[in-house]
Formats: C-alpha cells, structure tokens, sequence
C-alpha cells in the first residue's frame, strides 16, 4: 500500500491565516527581494551541508542519455514508403542510392514542431522531411534489435530494469543537405512516457551530429562517423534520452541522415504482465548514506517540517493536476531518490510548493492550483488556496526562516527546507488578481514541483539503515 503524508496538524482554516503589516513600512516587492538578497545573500551556499552537498552530487552524475550502434540483418534495412495519390515504393536503406534518398524525401512532407500546443512549420528553426507511420511500413523493429533492452540497462536505473516499457513508432525523418534542427526538448504526450528513441540509418552523410545538453553539461554524437567507422555491418546508430533533455541536430553538410524516431512510455504496473523487485543501482548505495546522516540529524530542522528535493526530469502538469499521482511515474535520478527514501523507512510523496503567496505566505499543496479565474482580496490568498493546502514557512535546513516576518504575523507550526539547489524542471505558473485596500495589483503564482520528506522532531524521527549504504566520515 502507498504511504501518503499527513497533514493534520498543518491544515489551514476558512479563514486561513494572515500576515499582518505596517502600511508606513511595507516595502515594495523589488525592495523586499533587494532586502531577502541583503539578509541572506547566496544563502544557499553558506548553510547547504556536507551531506546536502553529498545528495546533490550523487542526483547530478549519471548522464541522461545512452548511445551506441547496433548491428542488424540487411533484411530488416528495407522499408516501404507510398500513400494514397502513388505507388508504392521500396528502398534498402543498407545500400541506397542517392537517387533512392532523393526520392524517399520528395515523398515526405515538411517537417514540423511543436510550440504552445501547436503544430509549426519553420525551416528558421526547423528544416528537415517527415513522413507519418501510416506512410510507410519496415521490417526494423526496436524490440527485437535489443533497443529496450539497452534502454532498461543504460538509461533507467536498476531498480527500473523491469518495468514494462511500450515503444511507439513516431515518425520517419530526412535530413537532407542543409537540414537541421534547433535545440529543443520534446513534449511529454501522457504522464508515463518519460523519453525517446531515435535510431539513425547508415545512409552516408556528414554533418547532422545529435547534440544534448543538460544544465552546463554537452555532448555531441556524431553518427556519420560512428556508423562508418563500426566493424559491425550493417548497422545502425541509436541515442535513447529523457523527455526533458535539451538536444539538436546540427546542419547536415552533404547527403540525406534518414532516422526513425520512438516515444517510450512506462507500462502502468496494473498492465504489466508480470511484477518483479530489482537490485538497487550502484550508485544508490552513495546516496542513502548521505540522506541517512541528514534525517537523523538533530539539527535539521529541529522543530520538525519538510525537506524538499528538486525534480531534476520533467514532468507534464497542467491546472488542476495532482501531482501526487506521480509518485509512481517519477523517472531516473528522481526514481532513485523514491526509492532511496522508502528503503530508509521515512514518509515522502510528491508536492507543489508556493512561495511567497498573498503576503508572502508560503504553502505546500497536492493540486495545481488555478488562481486565474477571479480576482482575490489583496494580501490574503488562503480562502483561494485547496483545503488541502499546507501553511509552511520556508526556513534554511537547520531552521532558520527564510523570510523576516511582522512581529504580529502567525507563524506557521512547520518549516519547509530545501536540500538540493536545482530548481525543479517542473514548474506551474498561474496569474492572479488581487484588489482592496484602494488597489490592485497583478502578479502570478508560481509553484515548484517537489519530493517532499516530512521530518518530525529529533526525538520522534525513525530511519533505519540499509545495506547497502557505503561508509563516510564525517569529517573527511
């Protein structure tokens, strides 16, 4: 059975609480933020600990990517390609001519991308041939090349090896000379599918190398040169990648790059046909202990709160979602991070965070929450906010609050910290309206998705130790 947070003891009321100000010395919100920056600077540097440090670093080392090429029987190089208005036609894409290629692209249509729910045509950003799958038939299949096979073992964590993968065949694509694509990150079509596929061709050409990117990180394969270089023949190339990495395909300087590409989805384990329990990855080991050595810490967060750790994928939210619904969805470094903390016995689920809400309130919430459709009364959002909603107060992880309140303000009974410094890849933003007081003012509501820890005080806290926790010294 699941585990869900309580929050009982963190309910807001009807009423909801207020902050309570002086009109002669309420600053403005661009000298509040000059005096948050003034009073804490790069706060999160000074107060991180050696074990916060420890976490981020063991979340940030696995790249979110796998590549390499594939040998394949010549058979399964041919494809067939026609539609409607002509005839069908047949192409070895083990061996093809270039009068082949040629004719395989003026059979596809401009490609397109996707911006703001919408289907574009730029060739400014975006200048390549498609074809859709009802166009086009090939004997290549992902599955039995031992495609998802590699997927589970070099992209998904261990812990993921099993789990029942579904990959859907997208679309076939031709770069021809001149073709490129500028650096995007696809969009998550349902909450389990959590990236892509792209297997290249060997059909000669330069150019067109398939770059990622991932915060200050880079990498550029070049599979023209992989796929000619390869013993193994024939062959193709693949790269497999988290739906929210940044990539590119740099311009192709001669001949046609032909790729199929894949969305790959999770199985619900309601669907999957059998249900098995993996070994921890190796890495998971240098993540419990620093995690471990941080909850039994007295010192973090002594009065007892949440502690809250940065989505590092992303995943699609819209109004209205509950987010705890993705607590089973969670993909990669983020999976790795549920099951570190479920091994250690602590309660943890998956919450939106919202800063600085009316007068600078601070709440956790399940919901996206839409505040877009009235206006609300000025410095007060707690009757707009989710019974369910959580009044915190955001605090460094040792407890210290993050924000300097009235002496006659309400203070929230939790703490909420942060341990990781990435901001969270999957945010909500809703504007909103609040009038009174003789004014108003328009601004918008932002909330970060998060795992969310619920910490109780030192003397009540039980996390137990696993196996495979490796040994640190503190002082080391």
């Amino acid at each position: 059975m699941t585990e869900m947070m309580s929050f009982r003891d963190g309910r807001i009321g009807a009423r909801g609480t207020q902050v309570y100000r002086t009109p002669l010395s309420e600053p403005t919100r661009g000298q509040w933020n000059s005096i948050k920056h003034d009073m804490f600077g790069n706060w999160e540097d000074r107060l991180l600990s050696k074990f916060c440090k420890s976490v981020d670093s063991s979340l940030s080392a696995r790249p979110p990517y796998c590549a390499g090429t594939c040998s394949i029987p010549p058979e399964k190089l041919v494809l067939f390609y026609g539609n409607d208005n002509s005839e069908i036609s047949r192409i070895d894409l083990s061996s093809p001519t270039p009068q082949d290629l040629d004719s395989l692209s003026n059979a596809c249509q401009p490609a397109s991308f996707g911006a703001n729910h919408e289907q574009v045509y730029d060739e400014s950003y975006r200048k390549a041939r498609e074809m859709n799958i009802a166009s086009f038939a090939t004997q290549f299949s992902a599955r039995n090349a031992g495609l998802i096979h590699i997927v589970r073992r070099e992209l998904l964590d261990r812990s993921d090896a099993n789990r029942g993968i579904k990959a859907e065949l997208y679309k076939l694509n031709v770069y021809g000379k001149d073709s490129f694509f500028k650096a995007h990150k696809d969009t998550p079509r349902h909450e389990t599918m959590f990236g892509s596929l792209v297997v290249i061709f060997p059909t000669q050409h330069e150019g067109g190398e398939f770059v990622l990117r991932e915060g200050d990180r880079e990498w550029s394969l070049d599979f023209a040169k992989m796929l000619s270089d390869s013993c193994h023949r024939p062959c193709v190339g693949y790269v497999s990648f988290f739906s929210d990495v940044e990539h590119e395909v740099r311009k192709v300087t001669s001949d046609h790059r032909v790729t199929l590409t894949y969305k790959l989805y999770f199985i619900p384990e309601s669907q999957a046909p059998v249900r098995t329990t993996s070994a921890p990855a190796p890495y998971e080991g240098s993540l419990a202990t620093p995690l471990y050595k941080l909850l039994t810490d007295p010192t973090v967060l002594p009065k007892g709160g949440y502690l809250a750790f940065g989505l590092r994928r992303y995943y699609p939210v819209e109004k209205g979602t509950n987010v705890t619904n993705y607590k089973s969805c969670l993909k990669g470094t983020d999976a790795a991070l549920g099951r570190v903390l479920t091994s250690l016995g602590v309660v943890w689920n998956v919450m939106v965070f919202y800063r600085n809400v009316g007068s600078y309130n601070d709440y956790l919430d399940e919901v996206i929450v839409d505040l877009s459709r009235a206006p609300y009364e000025i410095y007060d959002f707690d009757e707009a906010m989710r019974g369910t909603a959580v009044h915190v107060e955001f605090a460094s992880i040792d407890g210290i609050p993050r924000v300097r309140r009235h002496p006659n303000a309400e203070t929230p009974s939790r703490h909420f910290a942060k341990v990781t410094k990435v901001e969270s890849l999957t945010c909500s933003r809703s504007p909103y309206v609040m009038t009174g007081q003789s004014r108003a003012e328009v601004g918008e509501l932002t909330g970060e998705v998060c795992v969310i820890v619920e910490l109780q005080e030192p003397a009540e806290r039980v996390v137990r130790k696993v196996d495979s926790m490796e040994v640190m010294e503190v002082g080391a």
